[in-house]
């Protein structure tokens, strides 16, 4: 840092804070850091490959293979999943993007970057609104939070969501003044469109039902109209809501802005199956309830 201003320095001291009790192969590890007059420096595991962002945006790169940005996909979420629940106390990244994913030398993924995390405010699961800053970055922030500025772990959600779009397309969260969830639209919204989503340099070398499922993920991501869904059926479970309603049995749990997920027994909508995003079936995309 060229200048320690007072948010430099709480964001460096909470992103040591918390890099060096999260443990998670998901998770960059924090080797060591360094505090000198005005210096700092956070020093990480090596990852060979460098982020996300380099690999897809950048002039004369290789292209990464279908199955590659699928289990990068499956990465990432895996690291919500763990920061969400099974960390201690719970956390909102808050700055999921592609810059913020790196990758190691056999392109496994792991989250990056914890200045803006923010704890669960009693250590609980349960994320309730709770007033902050508006602090993240454009193309990628929940407008819900950005309107009511009342962070929950749905922020996060939708920021998964634009990234599943920018590994589909290799499109910029904003490029040529247009958010990428906005320019997706006319695609998401045609099955016969949805191969124009993909990034034209792996050409046709990717899998269509896998290409389905994800794109149901991005719509339940980032959906922002209400949804109303019928009572499903089935073995009751204990969840959670966050400003909106839950459904007992399959556990679907409907955000105050729509946006939903699937969950298991042990997480709630945000939870992203590593399963059922490497499903070969065609899931049915939002307001339907989906069919493990």
């Amino acid at each position: 840092m060229d200048k320690v201003s007072e948010q430099a320095e709480d964001e460096f001291c909470r992103e040591i804070e918390l890099l060096a009790r999260l443990h998670h192969r998901h998770l960059v590890a924090l080797r060591g850091f360094c505090i000198g007059k005005r210096e700092r420096f956070l020093m990480y595991e090596y990852m060979e490959n460098g982020s996300l962002k380099d690999h897809l945006h950048t002039p004369g790169r290789t292209p990464l293979s279908w199955q590659t940005r699928i289990q990068i996909a499956v990465d990432v979420a895996n690291a919500l999943e763990y920061l969400h629940f099974y960390c201690n106390p719970p956390l909102c990244h808050r700055d999921i993007k592609s810059s913020n994913i790196l990758l190691d030398e056999n392109f496994a993924a792991k989250v990056a970057d914890f200045g803006l995390a923010h704890a669960s405010k009693d250590g609980s699961i349960c994320f309730e609104p709770v007033n902050t800053d508006i602090r993240g970055t454009p193309g990628y922030m929940d407008p819900e939070y950005v309107i009511t500025q009342e962070l929950t772990e749905k922020s996060d959600v939708y920021s998964y969501g634009v990234l599943l779009l920018e590994l589909v397309t290799a499109r910029r969260a904003i490029q040529e003044n247009k958010n990428l969830v906005e320019w997706s639209q006319e695609f998401l919204t045609s099955e016969s469109r949805l191969p124009e989503l993909v990034d034209p340099s792996i050409g046709d070398s990717f899998n269509f039902d896998q290409l389905q499922t994800v794109v149901t993920i991005v719509r339940w991501c980032t959906q922002r109209e209400a949804v109303e869904g019928e009572e499903s059926e089935g073995t009751e479970g204990r969840g959670r809501t966050s400003k909106g309603k839950m459904h007992r049995g399959e556990m679907i749990f409907h955000s105050g802005d729509g946006r939903c997920l699937a969950s298991s027994s042990s997480t709630s909508r945000s939870y992203c199956s590593r399963s059922f995003l490497l499903e070969t079936g065609s899931p049915q995309s939002p307001p339907g309830i989906p069919s493990i």
